[in-house]
């Protein structure tokens, strides 16, 4: 739904994932981002700022997810 890009936050001095939209906040986007603003859980990562077209989250090193986790995975613990 998006591209996903490592940045550097020059005001507050940390890498940052940056999630950019091709259009501006729709209403997928936007829950998205309402949804992870809500949740506060070691899993999930940190929201730092929302802008028209862009999420700004915590960066977590490791590798590319390749598509939707099977859901018997999703479920594993």
């Amino acid at each position: 739904m998006g591209e996903v890009y490592k940045a550097r936050d020059t005001r507050l001095d940390r890498v940052v994932a940056i999630k950019v939209s091709e259009t501006e906040f729709s209403k997928r986007f936007e829950r998205e981002a309402r949804a992870i603003s809500a949740l506060n859980h070691p899993h999930i990562c940190p929201l730092y700022d929302v802008g028209p077209n862009y999420i700004a989250m915590e960066y977590i090193e490791g590798t590319s997810l390749k598509g939707p986790l099977p859901l018997d995975q999703a479920l594993n613990r």
